[in-house]
């Protein structure tokens, strides 16, 4: 007899409580948070996991109090813009830029609910869910699993599910969605939209191309942090895979990244929620196949999240200090520029001196990368308007 196909799914509501009982049956999970958080939140959340009966229960009455505590020990300041773009009623396809494992889809969806928004379910890749209580977490907080190891044919077969999964969540109004742009992080602070994963949300389409994406309310999410904790990590992992390019990082090190992200500085934090797409995509009639139409999707992604990421001193003296260029004299002080010069001083005298210069120049990348991206979409925008 065939195994039954695995579909991408969240947990009903009748299937939270017995989730929440074996999550808080691991010892490992709490005296980890017990080590993690201030007792009094670790106390809270104890007495909070008997009255969750939903996945709603268990984002207001646990997920949201840890996410302030975070946000309060972490955060310099933790804003949003663009929400007037979007209605209550609606249901989205939150595209993103990725920077952190758990905190990106997270405080989006805290912005979200705090804002008189339902949360959406949340796109997860197959290496979060290795470890039980990882796995239990995740799908507690509404979120489902992108396969990405396995043989091509059951990839594919997954992928199409996936397809019909998202399309279907969104155009019967159940739930709005939230997908990185990318498979995994952009480590290096480059935010590109992947064709691929486009061309996985389009493969449940059998009619028009156009008409199915604009179904699908497809949102641009620019996400951005002014400080990354895992910055050095990132750097270190880049390094060992110049050194080695057959090194792969294993879910301990996925785990002390996620650790990391939560309890690291932040500084400012913005999430600014795009336009949702339907007449930009009209530029799908004047190309010639699906390829180019996900392709011209891909871009008008980029340029959304590219020209609407909150830039900080950081970047700009990122961006100087690679190009030997004077763009930070023109935005900031001379004290806001010298404490960004000191911050990268201290950063750098981490690095191993056998690779100082590369991951130099990859830490510098990470925050300079979004200017990068800012000023080459605004370039074009103003190419586009000449006459």
């Amino acid at each position: 007899m065939p195994m039954k196909e695995v579909r991408p799914e969240i947990l009903r509501d009748e299937e939270v409580k017995p989730a929440i009982q074996e999550l808080f049956s691991y010892p490992a999970l709490v005296e980890g948070m017990k080590a993690f958080f201030p007792q009094a939140l670790s106390e809270f959340v104890l007495v909070q996991k008997d009255r969750v009966n939903s996945s709603r229960d268990f984002q207001e009455l646990i997920a949201l109090p840890v996410l302030k505590e975070i946000e309060k020990s972490s955060i310099r300041a933790l804003t949003a813009s663009g929400l007037e773009r979007l209605e209550p009623g609606e249901r989205y396809l939150f595209i993103s830029n990725h920077r952190d494992i758990v905190l990106d889809s997270a405080y989006l969806n805290t912005v979200l609910f705090l804002n008189g928004f339902d949360t959406s379910q949340i796109a997860i890749g197959d290496n979060l869910v290795k470890h039980r209580i990882s796995e239990l977490i995740f799908k507690i907080n509404k979120s489902f699993v992108v396969k990405r190891t396995g043989s091509a044919m059951s990839l594919y077969r997954y992928s199409v599910l996936l397809s019909a999964y998202i399309y279907e969540q969104i155009s019967s109004k159940r739930d709005s969605v939230w997908i990185a742009q990318r498979e995994g992080r952009a480590k290096d602070g480059n935010d590109l939209t992947q064709v691929g994963m486009l061309k996985m949300l389009s493969l449940a389409n059998t009619g028009d191309q156009k008409a199915y994406f604009q179904d699908l309310h497809v949102v641009p999410v620019s996400v951005s942090y002014e400080y990354d904790p895992c910055d050095l990590l990132k750097t270190l992992e880049y390094l060992n895979k110049l050194a080695d390019p057959d090194y792969k990082k294993d879910f301990r090190e996925d785990v002390q990244q996620m650790l990391l992200g939560l309890k690291g500085e932040k500084g400012r934090v913005h999430f600014h929620f795009g336009k949702p797409m339907h007449e930009e995509l009209d530029v799908f009639d004047t190309l010639p196949n699906a390829k180019k139409q996900l392709e011209a999707l891909a871009e008008l992604i980029d340029q959304s999240i590219h020209l609407n990421y909150a830039l900080n001193p950081v970047n700009y003296v990122a961006y100087d200090l690679l190009h030997q260029s004077q763009e930070a004299n023109k935005q900031y002080t001379a004290e806001e520029i010298e404490a960004e010069l000191a911050f990268f001083d201290r950063q750098f005298a981490h690095l191993p001196a056998s690779g100082a210069e590369e991951g130099r120049k990859y830490l510098l990348n990470m925050y300079a990368n979004p200017l990068a991206n800012k000023l080459a979409a605004l370039a074009s925008l103003s190419n586009l308007s000449e006459p």
